[in-house]
């Protein structure tokens, strides 16, 4: 159970996001039908609270957390006493709003102390389908129009919607589907105008304004005029827009109506009388805060200092609606102390720790400023359970984390060049410094047991229903399910996987910091530069921040066509466990090689499309002393074996899962290909110091391959002279430092995890 919670936090706190408005829907409806004093969306609130502070305590071991629990704590017995002796009212009332209040500062707290290990995507917030189409509960009882869709308070509903404004310019901007893009924005756009509160309008045209003056600022900056343009039009259309658009909205309509009521003809005619601004601009909150502070000034010393609680001779006080004096006056200068003293704690320690600026940062910090503004002049932000868990996000989000967020995605991991590499590069990472998560396509294969069991390793299945339009059904929601839960939600993601088009969506969507890793030298996979395109196209390789190739040769076979790209390219070869290699190397094996012949191993794939073993086999037919064992399997291995026509110096020993110990009895590792990109097997080779012998020649960042090996023809006559040759002068090729290499490999990866 520990482990299933520490690897799908992210999950459970994700559904909790996912159900508010269910939650909501629930709270409205029993409201209406029952007389319950606690609503359910406070009782199924406060169990996710508990869940947190047990997890964060017993699983992720915050034993300082116990600390401001306890002082919270013991204000609380102090809280109840006052209501107890001051009062004589039920005391479930008070409870309800002590949860109410504290919800924020223990919700706080307890995220910020597991930060490391938590990680929402920002498109989970956005949980607002029903309000589109009108459905669900009425913003106002009588006379004002509006909907809530499934929430049951319109300031808390107007709340989080103002809150997550200047999310969606992030997210806005960060989609390049142009489609996407303006579908996202209108749907957000009636959902803020279908409301029909002020906040909401408000702080639409506040982020617009924030937004336009940053981006206008970095284009000057950048000296990108033609996007200063771009930028100018677009925020022109945007309010010309809304600008025509308001008057057939929700928002419109209550401003009209809410003038009528007032008997004012004008907007501005509302500044002209204190009772006006009160009413019109602060729904009457000034007149609440003035009748709740006389009431504190009457109270006695006690209530002064644990509060006034929330009830007053049995009847429910009218709560300020602006949360600090709310705080202060319901839970007096010890309880208004404890909260304060607990959330600028970690305010300040979010400010510290805070993430170089950028547009993103920008404009989460303009969110975090609308929590503190917002709480003070509207309320319902840091004192209502269904906005905090959307504030403590948006604040933590602000806060560079100890360990960033890595994503691999890869097919499966059976036993093959890829999938080695793959488990080798993720062992190799620092877990210290990162989390890692692995999606595969398809969750099996030998090599599954390899991963290290901090890595988080999920499956994400493509369908292959024979049904065209359910299989596209099934894969198109799979990907939006995905989306949501974790859409730019990583610091780095890599498409492992050339080929596969599901792991090539999944990197992108998961991280802005996205990098395409290509194996192969594709040049000779598709010679033609229209085959070449359509591959690369396919994929959307231009999307990519990054595209690594594991030799120079595949990069330069790259450029060659896609010229525009060259500065995203990057040469980092694979890695190999080294340890691991030649302690597995030792191990026995009950097959003795041939007295007085030279042993050549091959190990790999048997697919004569690249790999050409039969150039192998026919060395050995005529070569005598040449004794030839072949390690793979493949769809080309009966082939293969009716070619060797039993030869008996030439044995398949099929896919072994240790193929070290048939290396290391070999004279010499052999690859008769037609092409690769950096063959994994030269890197186990050099490990073991055993000489290769290959018709590929290539290089990477810190090998070039013929300094260490036997480069021969790929022609089969002049391949046999070259052997015998080789054979014949017996000279050793030098060895190299892998390990030395591999750790200055791993600082150029850390490079790319940390931009």
């Amino acid at each position: 159970m520990k482990k299933f919670i520490e690897k799908n936090i992210n999950i459970i706190i994700s559904l909790f996001i996912i159900l508010g408005p269910v939650i909501d829907l629930l709270t409205g409806l029993s409201t209406n039908k029952t007389n319950l004093s606690l609503s359910l969306g406070i009782i199924f609130r406060t169990i996710f609270l508990l869940f947190i502070v047990i997890v964060s305590i017993f699983i992720f071991k915050k034993k300082k957390l116990i600390i401001p629990y306890l002082i919270i704590g013991l204000y609380f017995v102090f809280f109840l006493i006052g209501n107890i002796l001051y009062k004589d009212n039920v005391l479930i009332n008070e409870i309800h709003g002590f949860i109410r209040t504290f919800y924020f500062p223990i919700l706080l707290i307890t995220m910020y102390s597991i930060n490391d290990n938590v990680r929402i995507s920002k498109m989970l917030l956005f949980t607002f389908i029903p309000m589109i189409f009108g459905i669900g509960f009425q913003t106002y009882d009588i006379t004002k129009v509006g909907t809530l869709g499934f929430y049951d308070s319109a300031n808390e509903i107007s709340g989080i919607i103002s809150l997550l404004t200047p999310i969606i310019f992030i997210i806005f901007f960060n989609t390049k589907n142009n489609i996407v893009k303006f579908l996202f924005f209108i749907l957000y756009l009636i959902v803020i105008l279908m409301i029909g509160t002020k906040t909401s309008f408000i702080t639409l045209v506040i982020t617009i304004i924030m937004s336009f003056i940053y981006l206008v600022i970095y284009s000057i900056k950048k000296k990108t005029y033609k996007n200063l343009i771009k930028i100018s039009l677009i925020t022109i259309i945007g309010i010309v827009g809304i600008y025509f658009i308001i008057p057939k909205t929700n928002f419109y309509k209550n401003i009209e109506t809410h003038l009528d009521y007032l008997k004012v003809d004008k907007v501005t005619d509302i500044f002209k009388d204190e009772e006006l601004i009160d009413h019109f601009i602060f729904s009457q909150r000034l007149t609440f805060l003035n009748d709740k502070a006389n009431i504190y000034s009457n109270a006695n010393n006690y209530q002064r200092l644990f509060g006034l609680g929330y009830t007053k001779d049995n009847k429910t006080m009218k709560l300020i609606e602006m949360d600090l004096f709310d705080v202060y006056y319901n839970h007096g200068i010890i309880g208004f102390i404890v909260f304060i003293i607990i959330t600028l704690y970690v305010l300040i320690n979010v400010i510290k720790k805070r993430s170089k600026s950028n547009y993103e940062k920008y404009m989460l910090s303009l969110s975090a400023l609308l929590i503190i503004v917002l709480s003070y002049i509207t309320g319902h932000i840091i004192t209502a359970p269904t906005v905090d868990i959307i504030a403590v996000i948006i604040l933590l989000s602000l806060m560079k984390k100890n360990k960033k967020d890595l994503l691999f995605a890869d097919k499966d991991l059976r036993i093959g060049g890829i999938e080695s590499a793959q488990v080798n590069l993720i062992n190799h990472i620092d877990f210290n410094k990162y989390n890692v998560t692995l999606i595969l396509e398809e969750k099996r294969g030998e090599l599954l047991k390899k991963i290290d069991s901090r890595v988080i390793v999920k499956e994400l299945k493509v369908s292959n229903n024979r049904n065209t339009i359910i299989r596209k059904i099934i894969n198109v929601t799979r990907k939006i399910i995905f989306s949501i839960f974790n859409y730019n939600n990583y610091d780095f993601s890599c498409c492992y996987t050339t080929y596969s088009f599901s792991s090539n969506k999944i990197a992108k969507l998961a991280s802005k910091n996205s990098s395409f890793y290509v194996h192969s030298d594709y040049k000779y996979i598709y010679p033609d530069e229209k085959d070449f395109r359509e591959f690369f196209d396919s994929r959307k390789v231009y999307e990519y921040k990054n595209i690594i190739f594991v030799s120079n040769e595949a990069r330069d076979s790259f450029i060659k066509i896609y010229k525009e790209l060259k500065d995203k390219t990057i040469v980092l070869n694979n890695f190999v466990d080294i340890e691991r290699i030649k302690e597995l190397s030792k191990k026995d094996i009950d097959i003795e090689r041939k007295k007085g012949k030279t042993l050549f191993v091959f190990v790999g794939r048997l697919d004569d499309s690249s790999k050409k073993l039969k150039k192998a086999i026919n060395l050995t037919n005529e070569i005598k002393d040449i004794e030839l064992w072949i390690i793979g399997d493949g769809p080309d291995r009966k082939m293969y074996e009716e070619y060797a026509n039993d030869n008996n110096r030439i044995k398949f020993f099929g896919k072994k899962e240790n193929p070290y110990p048939y290396m290391n009895k070999a004279d010499y590792i052999i690859l008769t290909s037609d092409y690769e990109g950096f063959p994994v097997i030269y890197l186990e080779a050099l490990v073991l110091e055993k000489q290769i012998i290959t018709t590929i020649k290539t290089s990477d960042e810190s090998i070039n391959i013929e300094k260490h090996a036997y480069i021969i023809s790929k022609d089969e006559k002049t391949m046999v002279e070259e052997v015998k040759d080789i054979l014949d002068k017996d000279i050793k090729k030098k060895s190299i430092n892998i390990d030395s290499i591999q750790k200055d490999r791993m600082k150029l990866f850390e490079k790319l995890f940390n931009e």
